[in-house]
C-alpha cells in the first residue's frame, strides 16, 4: 500500500469544471429570462451556451474519474457526473422540442444539482493516507 499523500490537482480540476459549469448554469436562467423578457436574439446564445455545457459537464466528468483515480477521491462523484451530463443532454433536447412545461424545472433541478456539487467540491478534503 502506498503513503504517499493523494493528488491535488485533481481537486482543483473538479472545483474548476464545477464551477465553469454552475457559472453556465446560471447564464442559462439569465438567458432564458431575457428570452421571456421579450429579448429574442437571447434564444440564440440559451441555445449555444445549452450545447457547449453538454461538453463543459462531459469535462466534469473526466475531472470526476481523475478525482477517483489517480486522486484517490471518492467514487460516487462520477456517477453524479453522468447523471448531470444525461440531464444536460435530455434538457437540450427538450429545449430544441419547446417543451417548456418540462425544460423549465429541468432547469431548475440542473441548477441545484449543479450548485451542490459545487458546495462538496470546495468543502472536499482529501483524506490523507494511513500507513
Amino acid at each position: 500500500m502506498s503513503t504517499s499523500p493523494p493528488r491535488r490537482w485533481p481537486v482543483a480540476l473538479v472545483r474548476i469544471f464545477a464551477l465553469i459549469t454552475l457559472l453556465q448554469v446560471l447564464l442559462q436562467a439569465a438567458l432564458a429570462g431575457g428570452f421571456i423578457s421579450g429579448h429574442i436574439g437571447y434564444l440564440t446564445a440559451h441555445s449555444l451556451n445549452g450545447s457547449l455545457l453538454v461538453l463543459t459537464v462531459m469535462a466534469l466528468g473526466v475531472a470526476t474519474i481523475l478525482l477517483f483515480r489517480p486522486g484517490r477521491g471518492p467514487w460516487w462523484p462520477i456517477l453524479l457526473s453522468i447523471a448531470l451530463w444525461w440531464m444536460v443532454a435530455v434538457q437540450v433536447g427538450v429545449g430544441f422540442a419547446r417543451l417548456v412545461g418540462l425544460h423549465i424545472p429541468l432547469g431548475a433541478s440542473i441548477l441545484a444539482l449543479t450548485g451542490a456539487f459545487v458546495w462538496w467540491s470546495f468543502s472536499y478534503r482529501p483524506r490523507p493516507v494511513t500507513p
